[in-house]
């Protein structure tokens, strides 16, 4: 059996070097290579056989990596992701996994590795880069991970990112000023910080608004 392979990569050298690679590859073969996802989607529409496997980049214009994985895993749950970047922050990983990929792995990866990411992806597998397992570990011990703000904490969180009283965010909100107090109260404690200005440096570094 010879799965079929799409590259999805704004990088035409990238591309060009994942063919080479994968077209010395006994049963994978390169059924599709596009520049962005919007490219991809239209070619899919009207496709006769769909892909087993997307290697997927994250960076690229019109429709990003984040926006393919979640569109593909709502519209063709089938086909396997494979992330192939060279981005390794929470941002980009949290979300690729959390959208459902597959498997994240870098572009910097030995070409028999990636060769045995795919394979393993297409067996079922998940398949994560060390550098990345590291990522998601190092994020699952934060503590907005470990104590998830509710939406109303969080839309008290951007009001006090932005300066204002309790007074002023029970106005914008619609709530009482101790309604608010304790949302706050909530807030420092989820976040383990101990002030508003920790809060609001701590949600743009992580984020949260």
């Amino acid at each position: 059996m010879t799965y079929r392979v799409t590259l999805v990569d704004d990088h035409y050298i990238v591309r060009q070097g994942l063919e080479f690679l994968i077209s010395t590859i006994d049963d994978l073969s390169v059924d599709g290579s596009f520049s962005n996802g919007k490219e991809f989607f239209e070619a899919l529409e009207s496709a006769q056989q769909l892909p087993d496997v997307v290697l997927l980049d994250l960076v690229m214009p019109e429709m990003n990596g984040i926006e393919v994985t979640e569109k593909l895993k709502k519209e063709y749950p089938s086909i396997k992701i494979l992330v192939l970047t060279s981005y390794a922050d929470d941002e980009h990983v949290i979300s690729a996994i959390n959208k459902g990929a597959d498997g994240y792995e870098m572009k910097d990866v030995e070409p028999d590795a990636l060769i045995q990411s795919i394979h393993k992806v297409l067996q079922g597998s998940k398949m994560i880069h060390p550098e990345i397992q590291k990522v998601i570990d190092d994020v699952a011990k934060k503590p907005h991970y470990i104590n998830k703000l509710s939406n109303r904490e969080t839309e008290v969180l951007k009001e006090m990112a932005k300066g204002k009283t309790n007074k002023e965010i029970a106005e914008t909100l619609f709530v009482s000023e101790k309604t608010v107090k304790t949302h706050v109260s909530h807030i420092f404690s989820k976040l383990q910080v101990t002030d508003r200005t920790q809060a609001a440096i701590y949600a743009m570094e992580n984020k949260l608004i």
